[in-house]
C-alpha cells in the first residue's frame, strides 16, 4: 500500500499500529501481552515490510518497555508503546514519570480486565488505574477511531502548554480484533497536520534542558494539574481542526447524542456505546425521553460539560465497567461524576450501574434496562440502588 489514502476492513490493533506508523512514530518500545499482542505484532510487520521507518526495541518486559520509552522521549524522539492488563501492572512504578517529566509519549491502553477478578476479556480498570498519575486519557469506540485518536494524542501531548503522555484506550477483543472499515489519511496531510516536533524543555544534551525550574514538589505537581486543565481545551481544538481536515471528528471531550427534548441520559465509553447508540434510537422511536452522552475523555474529567448537561437532565445512568472497591458507592466514573456536580444547586440523579465486568457482552436488553431505570429515576425522583449489579437480573438473556 502506498501513502496515499486508502480504506480496508481493520482490526482494532492493526488500525493503531497504522496510526502509529501515520504519525511517524520514532521509537517503539514494547512486550507483548494478550489483547495487545496483534498490534506490537503489526508494527514489526510493517517494520519489515519497509512501510515504517522505527526503532523498534525488543525488551524484556513491560517495566523496560516504559522505562526505554522515557529515556527515548526525553532525548527528543515520538514514542509510542502498548500494554494491557497484568502488562500495566507490571509497567507501574515507571508510568508515573512521564507526567512528571512532562513527556509527550502516547500509549495504548487495550483494556483487558485485571487478575484474578477477571480473566481475558475487558474492563476497564488497567486503564483506570492511571486516573491519579497525571495522563491524559482517551477511550475509542472502533477502529477508526482508535487510529484517529492516536493522531490527535501526539498533537495533544507534543502542545508545549501540555507536554504530558496521553493513553488511547480501547476494549481488547470487542475493538482489538474486531474488523470494521477504517480510512488511512494521506500520509502527506498528516505530515502537514502532525510536523516533526523538538520538545521545548529537552535536548540531547543535559546541559541544554530548559525544563522550567520548579521550587518544590508541590509546584511540579501543580505543573501536572494546570496541563490538565489547558488540555480540556487543547483537546476539544484539536477534534475539530481534524475534523477540518480530515472529515472525522468525536465532539471532543464529550458527544451528546439523540439527547434533543431528552429527560434523561445514560452516559457509555467505548466498545458498548455503539450499542447504545442503536438502543437510544429505537427507544426514541417509541416516544421514551432518554439519551446518551459518550465520555471520549476520562482525564482530565469534563466537569464543566457534565455541569452543564446536567442543567438540562432529571436522571444521569453512568455505565461503569470498572469497580472501585471500599469507595464511597459505584464505579470510577460516577464518583467522579458525583464529585463534579456536587455544588450543583439543582442536581440531576445520579443512577450507577455496574455491567460488562471482566469482559462479558453488553447487551442491547442490558442498555434498554439501564435507560429504563433512568427514566424511572427522572420521572420518581428516587433511585432504587446506590450501585445496580445488573447481571444479577433476570433480562431474558443468557448471561
Amino acid at each position: 500500500m502506498s501513502d496515499k489514502e486508502f480504506t480496508k476492513m481493520m482490526e482494532g490493533n492493526e488500525a493503531a499500529a497504522w496510526g502509529a506508523k501515520i504519525s511517524r512514530a520514532e521509537v517503539v518500545p514494547a512486550y507483548p501481552i494478550t489483547p495487545q499482542t496483534e498490534l506490537i505484532s503489526s508494527i514489526a510487520t510493517l517494520i519489515a515490510e519497509g512501510k515504517m521507518k522505527t526503532e523498534y526495541i525488543k525488551v524484556e518486559g513491560e517495566h523496560t518497555a516504559m522505562a526505554a520509552a522515557v529515556g527515548a522521549s526525553a532525548a527528543g524522539a515520538r514514542v509510542f508503546t502498548a500494554s494491557s492488563s497484568q502488562g500495566v501492572a507490571f509497567m507501574d512504578e515507571p508510568l508515573w514519570i512521564p507526567p512528571g517529566r512532562r513527556l509527550p509519549i502516547v500509549m495504548c491502553f487495550v483494556n483487558r480486565s485485571m487478575a484474578p477478578l477477571g480473566g481475558l476479556r475487558p474492563d476497564h480498570n488497567d486503564s483506570m488505574h492511571q486516573r491519579d498519575k497525571g495522563w491524559i486519557l482517551l477511550y475509542c469506540e472502533n477502529s477508526q477511531e482508535v487510529l484517529d485518536t492516536i493522531i490527535q494524542a501526539y498533537k495533544i501531548a507534543e502542545n508545549p502548554e501540555i507536554y504530558l503522555p496521553v493513553g488511547v484506550c480501547y476494549d481488547g477483543y470487542f475493538v482489538s480484533a474486531t474488523a470494521t472499515p477504517t480510512t488511512v489519511p494521506d500520509q502527506t496531510k498528516v505530515d502537514e497536520w502532525l510536523p516533526s516536533y523538538t520538545h521545548e524543555w529537552y535536548s540531547l544534551m543535559p546541559e541544554s534542558h530548559k525544563m522550567p525550574s520548579q521550587r518544590s514538589f508541590l509546584e511540579m505537581r501543580m505543573g501536572v494539574a494546570e496541563a490538565h486543565e489547558k488540555a480540556k481545551k487543547v483537546i476539544k481544538d484539536v477534534d475539530a481542526d481534524f475534523k477540518k481536515h480530515f472529515g472525522r471528528g468525536y465532539g471532543g471531550i464529550i458527544e451528546e447524542y439523540n439527547c434533543e427534548g431528552a429527560e434523561a441520559v445514560i452516559v457509555t465509553m467505548d466498545s458498548m456505546t455503539g450499542t447504545a447508540r442503536d438502543v437510544i434510537d429505537e427507544m426514541r422511536s417509541e416516544g421514551k425521553k432518554i439519551g446518551l452522552v459518550k465520555l471520549k475523555c476520562f482525564r482530565p474529567f469534563p466537569s464543566e460539560e457534565f455541569q452543564e448537561i446536567a442543567r438540562k437532565y432529571k436522571a444521569i445512568g453512568v455505565v461503569d465497567r470498572n469497580n472501585s472497591f471500599g469507595s464511597a458507592g459505584g464505579g470510577i466514573v460516577a464518583i467522579e461524576l458525583a464529585r463534579a456536580l456536587y455544588d450543583e444547586p439543582d442536581k440531576p440523579l445520579i443512577v450507577d450501574f455496574h455491567v460488562g465486568l471482566s469482559g462479558t457482552d453488553v447487551t442491547m436488553n442490558q442498555i434498554r434496562y439501564m435507560a429504563d431505570e433512568t427514566l424511572e429515576a427522572a420521572r420518581t425522583g428516587k433511585v432504587k440502588h446506590v450501585v445496580d449489579w445488573v447481571e444479577t437480573h433476570d433480562l431474558g438473556e443468557v448471561m
